[in-house]
């Protein structure tokens, strides 16, 4: 059994002497190997060289003292213990002993055999645990840095106790301004905050929890979070460890796939309507010319105000079928380096007359930096200008106000499109861009169908989000 190495560093040699006796003692004398350093100097070169298993320091050094040293050991790294010996009872030094990173404080006229003997033993368990933890939290530091998805620490209060790399850069916060967040800001709704801390309070852990977590810049992720309780035994507060998946890919391409799907279904029905239709149109049309030509018929004012009247509803389903036909057609891109800024702008001139006559406010936040994008030009600004004008048209009341911006982010060019109209009713959300849906008057609902095949179309999304008073329209263009 490999004796236990001690190293008392005290300047007054009767206190060595009287700790080598006690040292000697029969119950533990092949327990401990005793050495002695008299200063404090030769104390932190003794300790910093760690050539002993503990160490016995006393209050007293000179001009320093015991707990100096503890301090200065510390500091350096030290992992062996350090027992702080003094004179007298005094329990200001003792928790000032403590407070620095001793393992324990003695009073020299009370220590016997086994009091030092089950200090020692307990000071150096300690250590050994200490550094069991040191360890396994060093390799869950590296994880946690190293990890490539978001990891965050909070608690039930929403404060943020640590979050790695990836998390900052997947929200785009310095760490700062992270840890002076409340991790609610980072979901895009309270609703599913509250789920997922109900979800996890009454489990205590939670696996793909799915729901919208938000950037600093308002970028929207879809997310599948999994996290657990612990208790954070150094500042004894129960914490949540969360990983947060991203899945905004995922959504997309699942998006992708039913919107390619409907698109397919949709041209696959208009084009057998188109034929169904056409041919009793033509009919139609046949009859009408005969009519309108018969020289018995020329002639009656009344027939012929008639048949003005089918001419002019037959001229208005026959387009409303090329419309439709042509908002479900896989139109062929024409790819070109298109300025958006130039594009946006166009855009807003070929509806100014528009904006003047509903009297409305244009508001503009236009990122300053330019950026040239590939794409078509013209079905694309085609997209913005359906938009745009279906955003001026839902404006009832006064003031009415539209508001355009843009935001790069995630490798996205976005541009966003917020009215303050009267917005559209619960549940309907999800038929915003199906053909013919329109909550207006006199209006074919083909414009937003057409505009979303044209973004999907380029790689891109189109967003809708309801808001309190209007609606706001996200047309997210890939930037490579």
């Amino acid at each position: 059994m490999n004796r236990v190495k001690v190293l008392l560093i005290d300047d007054d040699e009767d206190d060595y002497i009287i700790t080598k006796d006690i040292l000697s003692h029969s119950s533990i004398a092949n327990k401990y190997e005793l050495s002695w350093i008299d200063s404090f100097e030769k104390g932190i070169n003794a300790v910093l060289k760690s050539q002993h298993d503990i160490y016995l320091v006393d209050y007293r050094l000179g001009k320093h003292t015991g707990v100096d040293l503890v301090n200065e050991a510390v500091l350096s790294g030290i992992k062996e213990p350090i027992i702080i010996l003094t004179g007298k009872g005094d329990y200001q030094i003792d928790e000032e002993a403590m407070n620095v990173g001793a393992a324990d404080y003695l009073v020299k006229d009370k220590i016997d055999a086994d009091t030092l003997d089950r200090s020692i033993r307990y000071a150096l368990k300690q250590a050994e645990t200490l550094k069991a933890l040191k360890e396994s939290e060093n390799k869950f530091k590296i994880i946690f840095d190293k990890a490539k998805e978001p990891i965050l620490i909070s608690d039930f209060t929403g404060k943020i106790h640590d979050i790695n790399k990836a998390g900052l850069d997947f929200f785009g916060y310095h760490i700062k301004e992270m840890l002076a967040t409340n991790d609610r800001s980072l979901f895009y709704t309270q609703e599913d905050r509250d789920n997922f801390v109900q979800e996890l309070e009454t489990k205590g852990a939670v696996s793909d929890f799915e729901c919208q977590m938000v950037s600093s810049k308002g970028q929207v992720y879809f997310c599948s979070l999994s996290s657990f309780l612990q208790i954070d035994l150094q500042n004894m507060v129960e914490v949540y460890h969360t990983i947060i998946h991203d899945l905004t890919y995922r959504k997309h391409q699942e998006t992708k796939s039913i919107h390619e799907s409907k698109f397919s279904i949709s041209e696959h029905i208009a084009k057998g309507f188109a034929e169904e239709i056409r041919n009793p149109l033509s009919t139609i049309n046949l009859v009408l010319h005969e009519l309108s030509t018969d020289e018995m018929l020329v002639y009656n004012e009344n027939l012929q105000a008639g048949l003005e009247i089918i001419k002019a509803n037959f001229n208005s389903i026959n387009q409303l079928t090329k419309n439709f036909v042509s908002s479900t057609e896989n139109k062929p891109i024409v790819i070109q380096k298109t300025s958006i800024k130039t594009l946006i702008e166009e855009a807003l001139v070929e509806i100014s007359d528009l904006i003047l006559g509903h009297r409305i406010v244009l508001e503009k936040h236009l990122l300053p930096t330019d950026l040239h994008l590939s794409i078509d030009k013209k079905q694309i600004k085609k997209a913005l200008v359906n938009i745009l004008a279906n955003a001026v048209e839902s404006m009832e009341n006064y003031p009415k106000v539209l508001n355009v911006s843009t935001l790069n982010d995630s490798g996205y060019y976005s541009i966003l499109v917020e009215d303050n109209g009267k917005g559209i009713s619960n549940g309907l959300e999800h038929q915003i861009f199906e053909p013919f849906f329109t909550t207006k008057k006199d209006a074919e609902g083909l414009g937003l169908t057409e505009a979303e095949r044209t973004v999907l179309a380029h790689k891109g999304n189109i967003v809708f989000k309801p808001q309190e008073t209007g609606s706001l329209f996200i047309i997210q263009l890939p930037i490579n």
